[in-house]
């Protein structure tokens, strides 16, 4: 960053000056931070839902303040109408700080609280940098500390992006229910280890997958509610020293009002700000989300694969050329999305894991990447379970007949007639069909043990559990 442009302020602290562009509401301490920690590219105007929640723990505190007589009402009002038009989407540009960074989040808080400061002054006719009036630290942080502030933070930037991550699993699930309900009656082989088992419906593998999507949702929607428990009030290692008597209870009734759901305060003030487990918690499930899709989308190559030299069971929507020198192949593009997808929120899991066995004595120092990974991990899976369900299950379609060549020329309806002629005679059926080269149903029908009619009944039967003819 150019430190000598034409039209700039000049700020000072205690490590000297620095130069700033005119026009900038970032104060000195954000410009240290942009140099200090310019390592991903990735700054706090690029993530909206940390920076609202930044915003909103703010305003809270303006409007906690002004209500006990800590702060005046024209700097409240000041200071909440910088915070509105954040909330709105204005002054991004001014978020200049990694979120990478290594202060323990101590700049990306007071990044904000210099926005805030100096759009409030602006706001009463007041020029960048008259801290006398309204203080980044004095006014804006008043009975807060980035210790405080940061944990609440990530919970709530969660929370708001845990809900469109919640609708589109429950999206996901309805795609896959329909399909249950589609294939409902559609035979096929189902096979464990890759090897032949027993009949079944393709509905009801389809069933099995909507289940699993949908036991996901309720497990994340339980941990959901757990992340408005904040250390808000604590200040910076829990006791509140620094805020004014009932300041945490008038701060969370506010915040509550700007979230739209009750924010609680802690069981114990202490434990909210030394531990990170509801985020560590939360990010276990969306690992345990994707993988769940993962293993779906697996299932899906397996089951689409060749067309001709593979399984050929169901067909997948062809949404685009699979090769630049194979003319005609199609590939399960939208499957082998997924599964990459997976690996990155399996890895945003193990970071998290690792940072939030990492906090120290009273406070976590890793919280800003924690929030990071949190939300690159919610929006991931909401945008695959989205286009897993729009692009590729609404589209897939049934290969009957292949499905149903599969099973009858497998020995998986062998089990079902054991009730009737015994395992050992089974047993010599299917070792003779298949030195035959010969499929078992068609021997017992040669042989008059059963017919079409018979095994196809039967293998319905199977299907549901059920070993009569």
């Amino acid at each position: 960053m150019d430190q000598s442009l034409p039209h700039s302020r000049i700020e000072k602290d205690a490590l000297g000056t620095c130069e700033l562009p005119d026009g900038a509401l970032y104060g000195i301490h954000a410009f240290r931070g942009s140099v200090n920690f310019a390592v991903s590219g990735r700054l706090l105007g690029d993530e909206p839902d940390l920076l609202s929640a930044l915003v909103q723990v703010k305003k809270a505190a303006a409007l906690a303040n002004g209500e006990l007589g800590a702060l005046g009402r024209r700097e409240m009002q000041a200071l909440v109408g910088a915070c509105d038009e954040i909330l709105a989407g204005k002054h991004l540009r001014n978020f200049i700080i990694d979120l990478f960074e290594g202060s323990g989040g101590t700049s990306l808080n007071m990044n904000v609280n210099e926005v805030l400061a100096n759009r409030a002054l602006e706001l009463m006719g007041q020029k960048p940098g008259s801290y006398d009036l309204v203080h980044p630290n004095d006014h804006v942080n008043l009975g807060q500390s980035t210790n405080d502030v940061m944990p609440t933070a990530l919970k709530l930037a969660a929370y708001a992006a845990s809900g469109p991550t919640l609708d589109s699993l429950t999206t996901l699930a309805d795609s896959l229910d329909n399909k249950r309900r589609q294939f409902s009656d559609v035979l096929r082989l189902g096979r464990t280890c890759l090897q032949d088992a027993q009949p079944m419906m393709l509905g009801q593998a389809f069933g099995g997958y909507a289940a699993a999507v949908r036991r996901s949702h309720d497990h994340l929607s339980e941990l959901r509610k757990q992340l408005l428990e904040v250390p808000l009030g604590g200040t910076a290692i829990g006791t509140g020293l620094g805020a004014r008597p009932g300041y945490r209870q008038c701060v969370l009734k506010h915040l509550s009002l700007l979230v739209g759901a009750e924010v609680k305060a802690p069981q114990d003030p202490f434990d909210a700000m030394q531990n990170l487990d509801e985020a560590a918690r939360l990010s276990a499930e969306l690992r345990t989300a994707a993988n769940i899709l993962w293993k779906i989308a697996n299932d899906l190559i397996l089951l689409s694969s060749g067309p001709d030299g593979g399984i050929g069971e169901i067909v997948l929507p062809a949404l685009q050329a699979g090769s630049s020198i194979m003319p005609g192949k199609i590939n399960p593009v939208l499957p082998m999305m997924v599964c990459q997808v997976a690996f990155v929120i399996a890895g945003n899991d193990a970071a998290i894991a690792q940072a939030t066995q990492q906090g120290q004595l009273e406070i976590n120092h890793f919280e800003p990447m924690v929030g990071v990974k949190l939300q690159e991990s919610l929006r991931l899976l909401e945008a695959t379970a989205n286009l897993f369900a729009l692009r590729c299950i609404d589209g897939i379609e049934a290969n009957v007949e292949r499905s149903l060549a599969h099973l009858l020329a497998s020995s998986a309806p062998a089990t079902a007639l054991v009730p009737r002629l015994g395992y050992a005679s089974v047993s010599d059926l299917v070792r003779r069909a298949s030195a035959a080269g010969r499929p078992f149903l068609e021997l017992a029908e040669a042989e008059g043990h059963i017919d079409r009619q018979q095994a196809l009944d039967l293998l319905r039967n199977c299907s549901e559990g059920r070993m009569d003819v």
